[in-house]
């Protein structure tokens, strides 16, 4: 079986994870094409990717193909219509970075509650030798215990994160579109979440129900305290409407780890300065035991849709 995986670049860093998996079955050619270039992989029969736009042109072009391999959770650069009327299988990989995403979560909440990113800075510029005292007390810092989280996506991910809540002693309120009752958890309205909560975390698929999910309207809803976390999607956050909250200090900061376009352009409005925002590079999944678990289970996918009983198939 001939397997391409058309952006392969995007999940190694400098030959770190093992392909074997995947070799063992079939023919794997790694590519590092861009959107254009699909068609350069006219006879392959299972096509592997991660953020690479797969749509209806490249789908009718590869009359071989059988297979789309999302090495991801999130599908939405897969043209579902399109492979329904090619009939294409589509598969990806829920849950691999579950742990991952929650550690960088709490990353960005931790560097917003102890500003540890901003005195990191100050003392590496000599601040902290200039003190007449024994410390810097520059920037105010608060403690997570006894605050009230809000998760909006409530899946494998969201329910993590509020296990990893509680262990600090928060209070954990959850939104989610679907029946939570199973989890413990009751699910609130998000107009109530957004009111009570001081951190406010996302971890919600994008779709249209979500895209700007999180606009001013919303923004102007939580508490000026409040901090704001998206490692889900950029577009489900209205930028603009985020830039203007912080700058106005209608919430108190941001952490983000995805953006409406990426790379980012030059233009977008979070890059110009924003005030109390900390931004990282779409990276909260990208851990070696994140990428390796992709990797193994695209292989368990590929392996179960030769066995004629595809396995995480999304429609």
């Amino acid at each position: 079986m001939e397997i391409v995986f058309v952006d392969s670049d995007t999940i190694s860093l400098n030959g770190d994870v093992n392909f074997e998996a995947i070799q063992q079955r079939g023919n794997l050619t790694n590519l590092s094409l861009r959107q254009d270039e699909i068609k350069l992989c006219p006879d392959c029969e299972v096509l592997i990717t991660n953020k690479l736009p797969i749509g209806k042109q490249a789908m009718s072009q590869i009359g071989s193909l059988k297979l789309i391999c999302v090495i991801a959770t999130g599908y939405n650069n897969v043209d579902l219509e399109a492979a329904r009327r090619y009939r294409k299988t589509v598969v990806n990989v829920p849950g691999y970075a579950k742990d991952s995403v929650c550690q960088h979560t709490f990353a960005l909440i931790l560097n917003l509650a102890t500003k540890s990113h901003i005195y990191d800075r100050d003392v590496k510029k000599g601040q902290w030798q200039r003190s007449s005292r024994f410390n810097l007390l520059t920037y105010p810092s608060f403690e997570l215990k006894g605050k009230t989280m809000g998760i909006i996506g409530f899946g494998t991910i969201g329910r993590a994160v509020a296990s990893i809540a509680q262990c600090f002693g928060m209070h954990v309120l959850a939104y989610d579109i679907a029946d939570i009752s199973k989890t413990g958890y009751t699910r609130q309205p998000l107009d109530s979440l957004l009111k009570h909560s001081d951190i406010v975390s996302i971890h919600c698929p994008l779709t249209e129900q979500t895209k700007n999910m999180i606009a001013k309207d919303q923004l102007l809803a939580m508490k000026k305290s409040a901090i704001l976390i998206n490692t889900a999607r950029g577009p489900i956050v209205n930028e603009e409407d985020l830039a203007w909250a912080l700058q106005k200090g209608r919430i108190a900061g941001a952490g983000i780890d995805v953006l409406s376009q990426e790379p980012p352009s030059k233009h977008n409005p979070l890059l110009a300065g924003v005030k109390n925002l900390l931004i990282t590079p779409h990276s909260a999944w990208s851990t070696i035991e994140a990428r390796q678990r992709l990797i193994d289970i695209t292989a368990k996918n590929i392996a179960a849709f030769q066995e004629g009983q595809p396995i995480n198939t999304v429609s």
